[in-house]
């Protein structure tokens, strides 16, 4: 079955408030159905449900979507993950384009998991691995919950104790190197495994299947790494798991926030001391794909991590993605020299306040830089060049403003001065949108979801859901004639938050007028559209002028072929029948 044919059966199958409502209390209120918002906590109920439709939004957080959409953010799993949950609740199945491809995978799969069970059976056996568990605070318990266990090797075992055992239960060492697990030796002598004395965290995918490990050594010795991490395979990419995140994702609704810490140790120990948002990443920085696994569960994150060089430098970092994206980052001071694992076997109660006490990130910045910097002239250069160029990240304009006014606190000085710093890094960026990594996209994106001409088009993409069919074809034909794109392309175009809602209030305000008020309303977005989609494109070809290597010529035509189409008589109602 091909991906499309699958989608819509699934849609035809399922009816949107039987997927909704096991995490949603829903009443009915007219073609509707109402409850509170699972995404955020709120009082009165703001989360609207068409069955006609198959679509939600809620309008106290923006959300909105499909039934894939919301599988998709309840669940933390990507689109692939959704069509197979809602296929096994709609009994379909799902072909696979490369079974080959598949049957490597589920053998990959299937060896990550005997050797889980092989490490847990040799803790078991290992009482001086057990002892360091104890001592480090972990509990048998949790020991069972993260499936922790012990890779045996020197010095009390040899170097192929898990390629030993996979072997003789039928696999080869071409599928155990594949899955990581072993390494390739010099010629003539046999592989080895990659993890050997070390106490094992199997490193799960956002479904709960082990794909990987992390491994900390039991005896440190000089040449050997704390921690060692499985190579990247078929099914591990370290740039989008977080260690954690499997079980996390299901307690937001009690701790509507992530935990963000450093280590494997800190997150068990996290969720032990009842924190069971905490998440790690695992043998790399935070990547864009991990912000987007966090922020379609929860915008609310703090940070726990080592106050050092390294630490801080991993803060600001991870802290530029986030704020990027409009997630709230805060940061939990800890003391000195601890991590969230030790403060909570030796102090729990001053991990919470810490947790508690957590301040903004750029409140953070500001506090731990003055320590560092005694000199008032040296902090307040240092704060312009290291902690203002944060307030451009943030999306909210007032978010912006009080931040502004934050760090004019902080540094003795009048905000307006401060707000000068924030608009020439701002005028910065706009004339030289590739200074910083990752910028341009983000910049395009912000640009597009307060450009008027987009919400003109998200008007008239949620008008087709709601209109007769035969002005629905009329609009599609229209709006793919004036943006120049296919329907598909046209509608990808439309943030999804702001298509949903638009949706449910122009089905509310269509119900109230007539059907020639309805059609003047449209053909005026219609007019609309097609004169800033003009200006907009004049705007570009007009910046290539004296750029152009074959001469300005071409370029002046096109511009005035551009304004003769803006006197184009504009769109009227006939257009619905057929005029």
């Amino acid at each position: 079955m091909a991906s499309g044919d699958a989608i819509q059966q699934i849609k035809d199958r399922l009816n949107i408030i039987d997927v909704v409502s096991p995490y949603v209390e829903l009443h009915q209120a007219g073609k509707h159905f109402k409850g509170r918002c699972p995404f955020h906590n709120e009082k009165s109920p703001s989360f609207h449900v068409s069955p006609e439709r198959g679509t939600y939004h809620c309008f106290g957080c923006g959300v909105g979507g499909d039934i894939f959409s919301f599988v998709q953010a309840i669940d933390g799993v990507d689109f692939k993950e959704a069509l197979k949950i809602l296929a096994q609740k709609a009994n379909i199945e799902l072909v696979p384009e490369r079974p080959e491809k598949r049957t490597q995978r589920e053998q990959l799969v299937a060896i990550i998991e005997a050797a889980t069970s092989f490490y847990e059976a040799e803790l078991e056996k290992n009482t001086e691995a057990l002892a360091y568990l104890d001592k480090r605070g972990v509990t048998k318990e949790t020991i069972k919950k993260w499936r922790i266990g012990y890779a045996p090797g020197p010095p009390q075992g040899g170097w192929r104790e898990v390629k030993g055992h996979l072997n003789t239960i039928g696999y080869s060492d071409e599928v155990i190197l594949k899955a990581g697990l072993i390494k390739s030796a010099d010629a003539g002598k046999e592989p080895f495994d990659v993890f050997r004395d070390r106490l094992m965290f199997p490193l799960r995918d956002s479904n709960g299947r082990v794909v990987a490990f992390s491994g900390r050594i039991l005896h440190p010795d000089e040449k050997s790494p704390k921690y060692v991490n499985s190579p990247e395979t078929e099914l591990y990419h370290k740039s989008e798991l977080l260690y954690g995140y499997d079980l996390a994702k299901h307690n937001l609704r009690q701790l509507p926030f992530w935990l963000i810490v450093e280590g494997q140790f800190d997150v068990v120990m996290s969720h032990q001391a009842g924190y069971t948002t905490a998440v790690a990443v695992s043998g790399t920085a935070l990547t864009l794909h991990h912000v987007q696994l966090l922020e379609r569960m929860s915008k609310n994150v703090v940070l726990a991590l080592d106050a050092d060089k390294a630490g801080i430098a991993a803060m600001k970092k991870g802290a530029e993605l986030m704020l990027r994206r409009g997630l709230d980052v805060k940061v939990a001071k800890l003391p000195d020299g601890a991590d969230p694992a030790d403060m909570v076997l030796s102090d729990a109660k001053s991990f919470k306040t810490a947790i508690g006490h957590s301040v903004h990130v750029i409140e953070f910045l500001l506090i731990h830089l003055r320590q560092q910097v005694s000199d008032d002239r040296a902090y307040k250069l240092r704060v312009r060049e290291e902690i203002v160029p944060f307030v451009t990240l943030i999306p909210n304009r007032i978010d912006q403003d009080h931040f502004e006014g934050i760090i004019a606190t902080a540094l003795g000085t009048n905000k307006e001065a401060v707000h000068f710093e924030v608009v020439r890094l701002l005028d910065i960026q706009k004339n030289n949108p590739v200074h910083r990594e990752g910028l341009v996209s983000d910049v395009v994106i912000q640009k597009n979801e307060a450009g008027t001409s987009v919400k003109t088009l998200a008007y008239l993409v949620a008008a087709v859901n709601i209109v007769t069919p035969e002005e629905r074809a009329v609009l599609k034909q229209l709006v793919i004639a004036i943006v120049g794109r296919p329907w598909s392309e046209a509608c990808r175009l439309v943030p999804d938050g702001l298509s949903s809602q638009l949706t449910f209030s122009l089905e509310t305000e269509f119900e109230k007028v007539s059907q020639k008020v309805r059609r003047a309303e449209l053909v005026h977005k219609l007019n609309q559209l097609r004169e800033l989609t003009l200006r907009d494109q004049m705007q570009v070809v007009r910046a290539q002028i004296g750029s152009s290597e074959t001469g300005d010529g071409a370029i002046l035509a096109e511009i005035a072929g551009l304004a003769k189409a803006l006197q184009i008589p504009p769109l009227t109602t006939g257009v619905f029948d057929g005029g």
